[in-house]
């Protein structure tokens, strides 16, 4: 086809080409008159696709479901029948660290018995009713499959006697009670008394247990009959077999304690210390009473 070239000398324009090729916005039109052209068939593709995909989704959830299902109740018809069965069966039960309470009084606590089924035992339990019993301070419980159980325990141990609303009680270093004394667990210990305004001297019965035990105080604790805590005299010792009173004042009680000490010793080596009913070590000094004679 001749091509036309018009006056200006400009490169004329391919007729031809100007009038089949569409532009752009007729492009537009007509993608949006035949409904969006390739990207419209692409959109209902994506959504086609997505909604398979949704329905796969809950298909797989679905399955999942049931193999969940399957897995709890096969766990709980396993634990069913190992809680039955005569393999878990509590043959053995092992105790350690009782001093005041016997073997059968620990299991009666714990709520242990040989013959249970030991997976259907909570550890939790048993350790919760073993630290609720006045005697026992801390425990511990350790379950060897298939049939043994292995119990630790700290107990309280009794220092005093101590007399509250008629009851006699056993204490602690410290003067807390523990339990009642009682046939089954008698022991023999010296009995404490804190007398109104003294409570804050308390604390000193421990480092006066700990002064005999190390042989710092030459006194041995199972000659003590009593021990008062005093306002006036701080911690009072009464040994009845010699019939003879200590007491030691709080304000320098290291001090006191070493001159009560030496005293002692010179009256034991002088062999006066029978003639003595009383020894007192307060204000750095140290006061002895003899005996009256007959």
């Amino acid at each position: 086809m001749p091509l036309a070239l018009n006056k200006s000398g400009r490169k004329a324009r391919n007729s031809y080409t100007r009038s089949s090729a569409p532009t752009k916005k007729e492009g537009r039109r007509r993608e949006r008159r035949s409904g969006g052209g390739l990207l419209g068939f692409f959109k209902k593709l994506r959504a086609f696709s997505g909604l398979k995909s949704l329905a796969a989704v809950v298909v797989l959830l679905g399955g999942l479901g049931l193999i969940l299902a399957g897995v709890c109740y096969s766990s709980l018809w396993l634990y069913s029948k190992a809680t039955t069965s005569d393999f878990f069966t509590t043959r053995h039960v092992d105790v350690t660290g009782n001093v005041r309470l016997s073997r059968d009084m620990v299991l009666q606590y714990a709520g242990i018995h040989e013959g249970d089924n030991s997976l259907a035992v909570s550890i939790g339990n048993v350790e919760r009713n073993l630290r609720q019993t006045p005697w026992v301070e801390e425990a511990s419980v350790k379950r060897l499959l298939p049939d043994r159980f292995v119990i630790r325990l700290k107990e309280r141990l009794p220092t005093f006697w101590v007399h509250k609303d008629g009851v006699l009680y056993y204490a602690n270093t410290r003067g807390d009670i523990i339990a009642p004394v009682e046939s089954k667990n008698f022991l023999s210990l010296p009995t404490l008394s804190v007398e109104p305004g003294a409570e804050d001297d308390v604390p000193y019965l421990m480092r006066l247990i700990k002064s005999m035990q190390s042989g710092v105080l030459p006194v041995e604790i199972g000659a003590v009959s009593s021990v008062t805590v005093s306002p006036g005299k701080g911690i009072e010792i009464y040994l009845e077999d010699r019939e003879l009173r200590l007491s030691i004042a709080t304000d320098d009680w290291d001090g006191n304690l070493s001159r009560l000490s030496l005293t002692m010793g010179d009256l034991a080596r002088r062999h006066e210390l029978r003639n003595v009913r009383e020894i007192r070590s307060v204000n750095g000094n140290v006061w002895v009473l003899l005996n009256q004679p007959a």
